[in-house]
Formats: C-alpha cells, sequence, structure tokens
C-alpha cells in the first residue's frame, strides 16, 4: 500500500485503504466462517454497498473417545453483507452467515463423535455490525478505529467460535479444560483496530475480536493481522494472519488454537472491489486448505 504521508489521496488509493482499514475477520460469529471470511470495504459516504465472500476450509474434528478415524471437514462458507455509510467515519451494515458444512462437528476441539455426520446448509442468523474509524486516517501515520457486531443466531444454527470450560475435564488430566461448545443465540463483538501508513507503500493492520455470550455462556479472543504492499494503482499484494487463542483472559496450548497464515491479493475491476485469498492452518485444530474471495460494490 502506497504511503500517502504528504500525498494527496486519489480515489482508487481511498478505496483501498478502506479495504485494509476494517479486517474482519471477521470476521463472523461462525465457527465455520471466523477466519476464512475477513473484513470488508466500507461503502462510500452517503452510499451503500453490497458485499458478497465465500470461503473453503479443511480441518478435522478430534479423534474419538472410543477409537475410530478423524473426520475432515470440508466447510464452504458464504456471508451477504448490506452497508450504508452516512459519513466517511461511520459505517452500518446487515450480514448474513451461513455454510454448506457437516452438521453438528465443531471446528476446532469439541466435542468428541465416532459417528460422521452428512453435510448440510447451516445459517448463521443475522449480524448487525457497526464500524467507527478516524475520518483523517489518509493523513494520519497511526489511526485507529472500532468494530462492534451484535450477532443473532438461530437455534440449532452453526456454532460460535466461543469457548466454554469443559465439564468432562474433571478429574481428567488430558481432557482439554476449555471447549468449542458454546452456542448462544445471542453474542456481541468487539475489534479494536491500529492501522500505520508506512513509506514505500507498505501498510500493517492490526485487530483483536473479543467476542461474548449475552444470553449464555463462552467467549473468545482472536487477533489477526494484516501486512500488504501496493503494486499500483489497482493490484494490492501481502499476508494476513488470523488466529484464535481460547476463552478471553486465557491462552490455550498451541495444538488447540486456529493459526492460519494466508497470502493474498486485492483488486479493483470496473468499480467492482474483489479479494482473493490462500491459506493453510498451522495447528492440529486448524490443519489444513483454506480459501477466500470477495466481491463488493458501491450504489
Amino acid at each position: 500500500m502506497r504511503s500517502i504521508i504528504g500525498k494527496e489521496p486519489s480515489g482508487p488509493q481511498i478505496q483501498l485503504l478502506r479495504r485494509l482499514i476494517v479486517v474482519a475477520i471477521f470476521a463472523s460469529p461462525c465457527s465455520v466462517s471466523a477466519e476464512e471470511i475477513q473484513g470488508n470495504d466500507p461503502a462510500s459516504p452517503g452510499h451503500f454497498q453490497v458485499e458478497q465472500r465465500f470461503g473453503y476450509v479443511t480441518t478435522f474434528n478430534p479423534p474419538a473417545q472410543a477409537g475410530g478415524q478423524r473426520v475432515p471437514q470440508h466447510a464452504l462458507t458464504g456471508e451477504t453483507e448490506i452497508g450504508y455509510s452516512p459519513t466517511e467515519w461511520y459505517e452500518i451494515a446487515l450480514t448474513s452467515p451461513y455454510a454448506f458444512a457437516r452438521a453438528n462437528v465443531p471446528m476446532t476441539m469439541g466435542g468428541m463423535d465416532n459417528g460422521i455426520p452428512g453435510y448440510s446448509f447451516q445459517s448463521g442468523g443475522v449480524t448487525i455490525r457497526q464500524t467507527l474509524i478516524q475520518g483523517d486516517r489518509l493523513e494520519r501515520t497511526v489511526f485507529l478505529g472500532l468494530v462492534s457486531r451484535t450477532i443473532l443466531s438461530p437455534q440449532g444454527g452453526l456454532t460460535p467460535d466461543l469457548w466454554v470450560a469443559n465439564k468432562a475435564a474433571a478429574g481428567n488430566p488430558n481432557a482439554p479444560r476449555f471447549v468449542q461448545e458454546a452456542n448462544p443465540r445471542v453474542a456481541q463483538m468487539f475489534t479494536p483496530i491500529i492501522g500505520v501508513n508506512l513509506p514505500n507503500d507498505y501498510q500493517l493492520i492490526f485487530n483483536a475480536n473479543m467476542t461474548f455470550g449475552i444470553d449464555g455462556a463462552g467467549s473468545a479472543f482472536e487477533p489477526s493481522i494484516r501486512f500488504v504492499k501496493r503494486l499500483n494503482d489497482r493490484w494490492t499484494v501481502g499476508i494476513e494472519h488470523f488466529s484464535n487463542l481460547g476463552p478471553i483472559g486465557t491462552v490455550l496450548p498451541w495444538h488447540q488454537q486456529m493459526q492460519t497464515l494466508y497470502a493474498v491479493a486485492d483488486t479493483r475491476f470496473k468499480g467492482f472491489e474483489l479479494s482473493f485469498g490462500i491459506g493453510y492452518g498451522l495447528t492440529n485444530a486448524s490443519r489444513g486448505l483454506a480459501l477466500k474471495t470477495s466481491i463488493g460494490k458501491d450504489f
């Protein structure tokens, strides 16, 4: 990303910077899409934006308690989002996440099951997202922002990325202390954003999702980082790293964490914002190929 210090930003620069400012990861509330589908490019002031995101992830459920094979989880994920920005420093959006995946198989360290459930379509309900970001971020070396997501999940829908204490761990030193079995109908996520505009067309973005259940137990801490370089007026390339370290206030052992590294590219084509990513999980809980892509347009 081109350093904008001392330069008048152009239209393409503004659009590209917006894409870098909000890193999601989005994030969505559902375990099958929390890492694979990152944040979004806010709409231009006074405009709506429709964005469609897709992802693919391969992980494995834990070994069954009574033996048996590890079950592969090939999940196809998606999010449809409609956003509106009344000003350059605020956007509100409605997001609907969904997936085609094995039913009731947690993505990391969930309940043990000797069976192999079939694939089915699963809904993640609706997320109300509000993004606040410094209006003069283009003139700053360091800029700050905050994303708030209110998550409304249907009963029996996708499992949120929230950890709870493992009831089966009592008296069993080999059992994990926490498992991803929390399933609140209402949850809240806060994501602070720190961005740095660097010389020589580089930019660094850090954010950290902090999610907790409102009508039930469970929490998660998911930091992420993005480091990119702007090659020209149309292309930006770099790397992204997403993680889920465990419940807020606790760092789980490495093999239980979600750690995924992506190579990413952003471009513009005939008014559309396009993003692509290919990655791989670095831990036993997240091992496997991961893909993600998004397309968005202002109206």
